[in-house]
């Protein structure tokens, strides 16, 4: 990352607070990166956006629109810029919004240095990509223009879905792979809403989405079998449809989800070695004839896609579980602790570190890493 310098980027901080926008433009500029730095969004939208290599520093609480929103704003304009979250006033529900929404980080007041510095470069490389993979896109297109149709919807093909490929491999969490599904299904078929449904069980869970109803994400579920979806899970087979979905029979099962709102439905299946991984929809709010190509381009992502779901999803639950089993270690320690220190049951010492997590609004793993970091001071 230590390429990245003040030539060719730019990095933009928006915080109402003077002091915090003062400080973030010191220590940007001292490691040789252009800073501008703005008091709302507003300001932000006003100054332009840069044409190099650039990212957003972004507090939640803003004067009028606030962060999260802004973040939306942008997304549903399509301007694709690199987001780290600053606040005073996180929770875990703002963290997981934003990240689902692409954020790169999500950083609590007051943060570490090297914190904000590791996020500024890992956004600025991203967006970098981002835009070399725009141009070698456009070349692409450029030297497609100067074959046969065919040829050309075969060559393009072939470059989307290596491209694809290689952008999942350096994906690692499963979120991020999603993400990456979803951005790049949007940009080759033309769609109103995409949706990647998993199985979980014997349910499918909405899992990533790009639609105007990011609050269903992680909450919106239904049996394999269940609608058109669920029919696709089923059956394992593709399902077209070019208007009036909704009258479907099929379809008028799930008429109290936001898909019944679209005429025009393309839903295909994602397998990995033989075995259903989830779904993928698209919808258009108007009727729509998807065409052969793109059909089959769907149904060959849906197999593509796959098994990186797969893997990066048994991935992210062994993390979890990894997390929870280190979170229960640290608990019990800082419960000894508090036991010893306050001559309390393990009953009580637990309830102490409970109502600190509550009132701090932070994790019991970071209460219980406090309590044992005071008493490592205390008797080293």
């Amino acid at each position: 990352m230590a390429q990245i310098t003040e030539l060719g980027t730019a990095v933009f901080v928006v915080d109402d607070d003077a002091s915090v926008r003062d400080a973030v433009k010191t220590l940007l500029r001292s490691v040789g990166l252009r800073a501008e730095v703005f008091g709302s969004a507003e300001e932000f939208l006003q100054a332009g956006l840069s044409e190099t290599p650039s990212c957003l520093v972004l507090d939640v609480r803003l004067p009028g629109v606030n962060g999260l929103d802004f973040q939306e704003q942008l997304n549903k304009a399509g301007i694709q810029i690199p987001i780290i979250f600053i606040t005073a006033h996180g929770d875990i529900p703002m963290n997981l919004r934003a990240l689902k929404a692409g954020a790169v980080e999500f950083l609590a007041k007051p943060f570490q240095k090297e914190e904000l510095l590791t996020a500024v470069y890992q956004a600025l490389e991203r967006d970098k990509t981002r835009r070399e993979e725009a141009a070698e896109f456009s070349a692409l297109q450029s030297r497609l223009e100067k074959l046969n149709s065919r040829e050309r919807e075969v060559s393009f093909d072939i470059a989307l879905l290596n491209k694809m490929a290689s952008r999942l491999s350096t994906a690692d969490p499963l979120h991020e792979v999603l993400h990456e599904v979803v951005e790049f299904v949007v940009s080759v078929v033309k769609c109103d809403s995409c949706l990647i449904y998993l199985l979980e069980g014997d349910e499918l869970v909405l899992r990533s989405s790009k639609n105007p109803h990011p609050e269903v994400v992680d909450r919106l579920a239904m049996r394999v079998g269940q609608g058109i979806t669920g029919w696709v899970a089923q059956h394992r087979q593709p399902v077209v449809i070019s208007k009036k979905a909704y009258e479907d029979s099929r379809f008028k099962l799930l008429n109290e989800l936001p898909e019944d709102r679209f005429e025009a439905f393309l839903a295909a299946p994602l397998v990995s070695g033989g075995h259903l991984v989830g779904v993928i929809n698209l919808q258009n709010r108007m009727p729509y004839q998807y065409t052969k190509r793109e059909v089959s381009l769907i149904a060959t992502i849906g197999f593509l896609v796959g098994a990186e779901v797969e893997r990066a999803r048994l991935e992210s639950e062994n993390l979890q579980l990894s997390d929870r089993l280190e979170t229960r270690k640290l608990v019990e320690r800082a419960k000894g602790i508090l036991q010893r220190e306050l001559k309390i049951s393990e009953e009580d010492a637990y309830l102490t570190l409970q109502r600190e997590s509550r009132q701090r609004r932070k994790l019991m793993k970071e209460v219980a890493e406090a309590v044992i970091l005071s008493d490592e001071l205390k008797h080293p």
